[in-house]
Parts: structure tokens; sequence; C-alpha cells
């Protein structure tokens, strides 16, 4: 009989199926006694999934939004899961396109219209695992993606400001609202998203130490970076903390580009991790210290992709522009 193969070690039948995903595994003394035990557990298996189409959610981004929830979500670090809020609003034109309706050419069409940068890359990475989840959740009968050839674009690391470039942007950040958060991006080299600014003062401690806390990967394993902050650069924080408390990372990274923009400066609050490496390198700080407030494993990833060659910078420069906000030790 189909399924049913017998174990002569054991002496007994086995009864084996697959059925909606869920395997059965049955026993018995006889062929006939296996085979019945298999065909009650199906029956009762399609009691209670009549149909396992009619339950699934029928628009894009409900199907999404679940396999985030179930796949994503609990293994992920937090700044990772505002990469996530980024791709997902990336999504809206299919947000309420039927899951169904998704094949090649709609996803191609799609795609074409976004942006060719990393982003971009991040949501193919996305859409590729999400489409392979749908389909062994039987969410839809193939996975377009099985015939979609998609090249990541190779990206020239971002070039940190220049000196007249910083030069340019204090001068004109006196008096804007977000000076000291600027400020402090500049001299700290810290990410976007690595901080919450409404509890920043707890994460400085009595002798100036900036402890950074982050949840890295599936095993959700706890590392710290630390920063150490000058005396000024303290104050900087402690002097303006209705400010830092009052911008949210997303809406500081929007006001620093148009910011830029204003000024006809290409840059984002990324370029500003870059100046800062290249900065402390001029300021003859350690290399090996530059690394590990970056956050990075190796000074090698320092050197090769944040810290750049200037000819206008000298340590006297930076001295002159920042005055004592930058720690030398």
């Amino acid at each position: 009989m189909k399924n049913i193969y017998y174990r002569p070690t054991e002496k007994r039948y086995v009864g084996r199926k697959q059925i909606f995903g869920t395997s059965i595994e049955v026993y018995g003394k006889t062929q006939i006694e296996c085979y019945k035990k298999l065909n009650e557990k199906i029956r009762q298996l399609k009691s209670k999934i009549t149909n396992p189409y009619s339950k699934t959610p029928q628009t894009f981004i409900e199907c999404w939004d679940k396999w985030y929830k179930q796949n994503k979500e609990p293994f992920i670090a937090d700044t990772t899961r505002d990469d996530f809020q980024i791709l997902r609003r990336k999504l809206s034109p299919i947000h309420n396109t039927s899951i169904k309706k998704l094949n090649k050419d709609a996803i191609l069409e799609f795609l074409a219209n976004v942006e060719n940068n990393r982003t971009k890359d991040k949501l193919v990475v996305q859409l590729k695992a999400f489409f392979k989840y749908a389909t062994l959740e039987r969410l839809i009968n193939y996975n377009p993606f099985n015939t979609i050839v998609y090249k990541n674009q190779k990206y020239k690391s971002k070039p940190a400001f220049t000196y007249e470039q910083q030069k340019t942007i204090l001068d004109n950040l006196k008096g804007k609202p977000f000076e000291p958060i600027i400020l402090f991006f500049l001299i700290t080299g810290i990410r976007k998203n690595e901080i919450d600014f409404k509890n920043i003062e707890n994460c400085i401690d009595s002798k100036n130490i900036l402890t950074i806390r982050n949840l890295k990967g599936r095993d959700r394993e706890v590392r710290y970076k630390k920063i150490k902050l000058s005396e000024d650069a303290k104050k900087l924080v402690t002097d303006n903390l209705d400010i830092f408390h009052s911008y949210a990372n997303e809406l500081l990274a929007d006001h620093f580009k148009a910011f830029l923009k204003f000024l006809g400066i290409n840059g984002s609050l990324v370029t500003c991790r870059h100046t800062f490496a290249t900065n402390c390198f001029y300021l003859g700080k350690d290399p090996l210290i530059i690394s590990r407030e970056m956050g990075h494993t190796t000074a090698g990833i320092t050197k090769d992709n944040y810290i750049d060659i200037d000819y206008g910078l000298s340590k006297d420069k930076i001295l002159k522009l920042y005055n004592n906000l930058y720690n030398l030790n």
C-alpha cells in the first residue's frame, strides 16, 4: 500500500504522509491497521484545515507582516527592525495587491521604479526570503523569484566631509535647533539608529564613557560599544538634553539631509561617521581605538572603508574647528 512501510527490526508497519505542510506518522501491527490509522489522521487534519488557502491573508502586506512577525522580528536587532520599517514603506506601491497577482512581471515592474541604492539591494534580499516562505506556506503556487536574476550594484565607499565642507557645515549650523545633535554625530561616529536620544544621559557615566548597548543576530548576543567623550562633549549633551530628547532619528536624518542640500553638499548622517574616523586619524588617535569606537571587529574595516585622505586636513585645523569636543586619548 502507498505510504505504508514495513520495519523488520521493529516487526511493525509505519505509515507516513505530509499534508498541508504537516508530517503524519502512525504505526500498526498489520498493514491494514496502519492504513486505517493513517487515513484517520488525514481525515482529522483535513477537518481542521478544510482549505489551506481560504484562511490565509489575501493582500501582499498582510502576508508580509505575518512573515515578519513570525520569522524576522523575534531574531533581529533593534537597528535591523528600523531597516525593516523603511523597507515596508518602500513596498507601499504593492501593499494592497493580491499576493497571487504578484508574478514575475509585476515584481520586475515594481523594482524598476525603486531607486538603485543599498536599500534596494536589501529589499531584493528580503523579498526573496518572503516569497520562499509564501511558497512553502502554500500562499502562492510558485515562487516568482526563481526566475528573476538580480545583480547587486557596486557602490563606492561614502567619502567623509572635507575640511572645507566641515567648516561650511559648522558655520551654518550655528543657531539651528539640531546643532548639538549633529555635532554629537560628528565627534562620536555613532550610527543613525544606534542610540535612543530620549535616554542619552543614562548612557554616559561619571568617567565620560558613552556606552551603547545592542543586540546582534539570531543569538541575541548582548554587545557593547564604548566611546570616550571629552568633558566638553559630555557638557554638549547635558546642556542640551531638551533638544536631544525632542528628536527621533529618522526626523533628524531628514532635517540634516535637507540642510546639506541647501548648502550644496552631498552627504547624510552616515557621512558624519566617515568624517569622525577620518578626523580621528588626522588627530593621531590609535587605529585600534578608532576601530573599537566605530564598533568594527577589525581595524582593517575602519581603515579600508571609513578613513579618507584629505590633504586639506590637519590636527590643528580639526582642533580649531571643534575646539575641545574631540577626545584625544
